[in-house]
């Protein structure tokens, strides 16, 4: 998505990184035009990706994973040792 000249200014002026903005897109929730990501939806985002940082180390450990799907269905899944 390009930036306007408005939001550049504003960004640079208010400390909010192009990051952020993105952040508040992928995680707040969107009404209208706007995109709000408050504290209460900061904590939730933060909570979710702890749990997707956890299960993606155990992924890891495992030496990944493949799953097979097939029109949308879950056929099967196997350890990628």
């Amino acid at each position: 998505m390009t930036l306007s000249k408005h939001i550049d200014q504003r960004m640079n002026q208010r400390g909010i990184t192009r990051q952020m903005v993105e952040t508040a897109q992928a995680f707040g929730i969107k009404r209208n035009d706007r995109y709000i990501l408050g504290r209460k939806e900061a904590r939730l985002a933060i909570s979710l990706l702890q749990n997707q940082l956890r299960t993606l180390k155990k992924l890891a450990d495992k030496g990944g994973i493949t799953v097979v799907v097939e029109g949308g269905t879950l056929i099967t899944t196997w350890n990628n040792c």
